[in-house]
Formats: C-alpha cells, structure tokens, sequence
C-alpha cells in the first residue's frame, strides 16, 4: 500500500502541475467488448451547473466545491443510483492525505488525497488557500487493471464517471457518454477535452518502483489548456462514440 501511495502522489502532479506525456501511456488494455455493458444512445451533453471558476493554478480553473462537498455528491448520487437499501457510501473521515506539501507550476500550494474502497482508490487534489478541489482520479494497480475481467474494468470506469458527473454537473442520463470518453482515452490514449475539463487515463511508475498506478482523472481548466496541452477535442474524436 504504501508503494501504490507513493504512485499515486506522482500521478496527482500530472493534473496539477504538467502534461502527460502521450508517448509513456500503454495500449492495448480495453478490448471492444468491454464497452458492450453501455449501448451508445446517447447524445453529446451540456452541463446542467457550472462546477468550476477561476483560479491561479496552472490550469487557470479549480471546482466550485470542497473535498467535504465532493464526499457529500457524491453520496447523494450514489444514493439516487442504488437499488440496494444496504448500499454502503462513503465516509469522509476515510479520507486520507498522501502529501500536504505540494506546489504547482505558477505557485500554489495544494495537497492530495486518496480514499481506499474494497476494489478501487478515489484521488483529489485541493487547493490549500480556498480548500477547493483541483482534480479527481479514479483508478487502481495498472497490473489490477490490466488483468482483470470485464467487469471489474467496467466497475472502474463506471466509477469514475460517476466521480465525472458528480464534478462536472452532469445528470444521470450523461454517465453513459462519460463512461465512453474514459474507455476512449483508455482504448486509444487520448487526452480529452470537453466543456473546460480534462478527461483522461494515466498510467504512472516512481523512478525504482515496480508496478505502476492507473486513474482515470478528470480536472477543469481554461480554454488555453487545450491547445498547451494538444488535448483532442471529444466532439470531433473519430474513435469508437460517435454522435
């Protein structure tokens, strides 16, 4: 665990301080028929709230919400999802920090997060000044995920657009689409860029480390970001959604 912590505060920085680099992603891991569990009916959504402001950061955009605010979303939409009287949430004081000590490219300062489940680990990354959130990730092991079934990479990912449309003031009808735009950055290493945010899978090893750590991370960020950073723009991704 602690290894997997150490991966996981070198991933926090990806989002919080530079771009990830294309080149070091690994193909191959999501097979066509691991997105058959959503059927693609939907169309491209808007936001229903606008969830983000500016910020100093390098990103030039942090979410509106705190990490206790988050928690709470998140268990209101699980709650509204589930079907399961005994469905368990999350609990806020299992948060946990990761590092306390972080500065990001244009100096501000910000800590990171994570929250262990049974099968996944949920990351944040918050501003220190105004306590609001920066990014989100959710993910495992790339060696988890990597050789698991299909439907332990759909939980995955099933996950983490819930955290996507939880953050990004979505609805439920739009979870499909997030779900696709996280298999699409899986499938063909992409970094995407939709409504001011940034949706993406990375994959990220400490130097001397074995193993290394996959999240599916979202973040806001201005319109620059999408060009600094060379992010292809969903709506006209020629990949496996399509409209």
């Amino acid at each position: 665990m602690k290894r997997f912590i150490c991966i996981l505060i070198a991933m926090l920085m990806v989002l919080s301080l530079c771009a990830c680099n294309k080149e070091t992603g690994q193909k191959g891991i999501m097979t066509d028929s691991s997105k058959d569990q959503v059927a693609l009916t939907v169309k491209y959504p808007a936001p229903s709230t606008l969830t983000y402001e500016e910020s100093e950061s390098n990103l030039g955009a942090r979410y509106v919400f705190t990490l206790y605010e988050f928690n709470e979303m998140l268990n209101s939409a699980c709650s509204e999802l589930s079907t399961s009287a005994s469905a368990q949430y999350f609990d806020f004081s299992n948060w946990q920090v990761m590092s306390d000590n972080l500065t990001d490219d244009n100096g501000i300062k910000y800590s990171s997060y994570y929250y262990n489940t049974d099968t996944l680990t949920i990351t944040a990354a918050i501003e220190n000044e105004s306590g609001k959130v920066m990014n989100l990730g959710c993910g495992t092991s790339y060696e988890d995920f990597a050789t698991a079934d299909e439907d332990y990479q759909y939980t995955v990912m099933l996950t983490s657009a819930i955290i996507a449309m939880v953050a990004g003031g979505y609805t439920q009808n739009d979870i499909e689409f997030l779900y696709c735009m996280f298999f699409d950055s899986a499938k063909y290493n992409e970094q995407f860029f939709y409504h001011n945010n940034v949706y993406m899978m990375n994959i990220s090893k400490t130097e001397g480390e074995q193993g290394s750590a996959l999240l599916f991370m979202t973040s806001p960020c201005k319109d620059e970001i999408k060009t600094e950073w060379e992010l292809t723009d969903y709506r006209s991704f020629d990949g496996t959604y399509k409209k």
